[in-house]
């Protein structure tokens, strides 16, 4: 595989706006300079430009010397994600930059690289009792996808994990976490739970260097699930019929 050259001079911007609490991270090259938090939940349409533009004018960098976009493409709220990938697509075609689309809950796994762990599963609420759900194991100190992006419910889940020890973390879990939680499968700490663009901005890095670049014209979130409005729409024309 042929790898891209990422300098230290290549500007590149990080959004993560699929879970409750969105950010943006900023960096050049391989090296990331710096990441904000939105003030409060739900703010990623208030927030995002102005996060955005803060960050750069902090770094002393303008929009259109950005060279990559990295975005959290999902699993996760399907506005949040619809915002980034409107947004990404706008910029890139401002500022003829390069997008990548890094799977969430990937980005999730990065919360705990430093917590002494070797299993965990990522947990996010996909509404009427369903959950988003991957798994991971740590093999050589990175973290291994066992269980790929899936819909599944707290029982079935259990049924499936329950054999041994393994750690869970994610937004899902804020009213649900007592669905999950038995001898062996545990709860991290309530820190870990939410997606950072600062790991977006890691797994980005890696995906660029392998030339891993999504075409804007064909960007689209990564949806487990069609929206609400669509399945809706779908059941009143079969009653329709």
């Amino acid at each position: 595989m042929v790898k891209s050259a990422i300098t230290h001079q290549m500007l590149a911007l990080a959004l993560e706006t699929t879970g409750r609490v969105g950010s943006v991270a900023i960096g050049c090259g391989q090296a990331l300079s710096d990441e904000k938090t939105f003030s409060a939940p739900l703010r990623h349409s208030a927030e995002l430009f102005g996060t955005i533009t803060e960050l750069l004018e902090k770094s002393r960098k303008i929009l259109n010397q950005t060279k990559y976009i990295y975005i959290s493409i999902g699993p996760g709220s399907f506005t949040g994600i619809r915002i980034s990938v409107t947004v990404a697509k706008m910029m890139a075609l401002a500022t003829e930059s390069k997008i990548v689309a890094v799977n969430t809950s990937d980005a999730m796994a990065l919360n705990v690289d430093d917590v002494k762990i070797e299993k965990l599963a990522t947990i996010i609420d996909a509404k009427r009792g369903q959950f988003f759900i991957a798994a991971f194991e740590r093999k050589n100190g990175l973290w291994e996808k066992i269980l790929p992006d899936c819909m599944m419910t707290a029982e079935q889940f259990k049924e499936k994990f329950d054999s041994e020890p393994i750690w869970l973390l994610g937004e899902g879990l804020l009213y649900y976490s007592k669905k999950f939680e038995t001898e062996n499968i545990k709860i991290l700490n309530e820190k870990f739970w939410s997606p950072r663009a600062s790991n977006v901005f890691k797994i980005g890095v890696k995906m660029a260097m392998e030339n891993k670049f999504s075409d804007p014209a064909g960007l689209v979130p990564l949806y487990l699930r069609r929206p609400d409005a669509e399945e809706n729409l779908e059941k009143k024309k079969v009653f329709v019929n």
